[in-house]
């Protein structure tokens, strides 16, 4: 827990935040056996640390996730997905129908966007920023782009999730004409939709 902090009380304490991000990851991925899964991506950092400690740049919690991801594709082939994806929710809840379509159009994402999304809403508070920053710098773009790709993940996810809840084709948004009065700025635009068959 060293290379965390030599802070023993921040490095439990980072220790306890990547562990618990850790298992959001994989319950949000469909593993019942999160918290193992979990535990096994601590033990091979802990075997891998004596190679990486002295050349590893960043921040560690990076490194835990990208072995994270190893571990899910070894597990991918041997666990049965559950159905349900527990993640907390504002208002209104979903319906399990929902949760079902989440995870099936989760699953549909290609996996660099399906990596980016989740890791992006991992966090809450300071660390969720912090994360943000990093994220950012390891992509080599801006924040404003970060948000800019995550919001085309987004739109993308909720399109889905509707038109699997639903069994039709989710209306395209389009512009329309801008309408207002006179020429004092104050127009706004209205949306129109179609349906798409």
């Amino acid at each position: 827990m060293s290379w965390l902090s030599d802070d023993r009380e921040l490095a439990a304490k980072k220790f306890e935040i990547i562990r618990t991000g850790l298992i959001r990851v994989f319950v949000s991925r469909g593993f019942s056996d999160a918290e193992d899964l979990a535990d096994e991506v601590f033990d091979r950092v802990a075997m891998r640390l004596p190679d990486i400690r002295d050349t590893y740049e960043g921040e560690p919690a990076r490194y835990f996730h990208g072995v994270a991801r190893n571990v899910f594709r070894e597990h991918l082939r041997r666990k049965e997905l559950t159905l349900e994806v527990p993640v907390t929710w504002v208002e209104p809840e979903p319906t399990s129908e929902e949760r079902e379509c989440l995870e099936k159009c989760l699953q549909t994402l290609p996996e660099p966007k399906r990596d980016l999304i989740l890791d992006y809403y991992l966090y809450e508070g300071h660390q969720k920023i912090e994360q943000h920053k990093q994220m950012a710098a390891e992509l080599e773009i801006s924040d404003g782009a970060l948000r800019v790709r995550v919001h085309h993940i987004r739109v993308r996810l909720e399109v889905c999730v509707q038109e699997c809840a639903t069994g039709k084709r989710v209306t395209k948004m389009r512009p329309r004409a801008m309408v207002g009065k006179g020429s004092n700025g104050g127009l706004k635009p209205s949306i129109s939709s179609e349906t798409i068959n």
